[in-house]
């Protein structure tokens, strides 16, 4: 288990991601049982994975790589600074303005 999630936490976070691929397939037009398919899954394997939200990360890998997506991990202080940013609306900044030096930029931190 993870150092400061419990485990019921950490099982609805693994749930999240699963239905965010299963969303991600279905907007693609495909079912849940296809992408299990696609990635060597069974249906019933990512039907009970689900469920209990709990899946192997080369699963959520192999899921993620068939919808053109892949498993990243994003610094939480970054997420959240962005989420004051939009707050307080200084997110989005005019054409030709200088970026703010403390707001993570697109596809990583500013500490990248």
């Amino acid at each position: 288990m993870a150092i400061g999630l419990n485990k019921s936490l950490m099982s609805g976070r693994i749930k999240a991601l699963i239905n965010q691929l299963v969303s991600a397939a279905k907007q693609r037009g495909l079912t849940q049982a296809q992408l299990a398919e696609m990635a060597g899954l069974t249906a019933v394997g990512l039907s009970k994975a689900k469920t209990r939200g709990d899946i192997r990360a080369s699963s959520l890998e192999a899921l993620g790589a068939k919808l053109d997506l892949e498993l990243v991990f994003v610094p939480r202080r970054s997420r959240e600074r962005a989420a004051e940013a939009i707050k307080s609306g200084n997110f989005f900044r005019a054409s030709g303005e200088p970026p703010a030096t403390d707001l993570p930029q697109a596809g990583g931190s500013k500490d990248d």
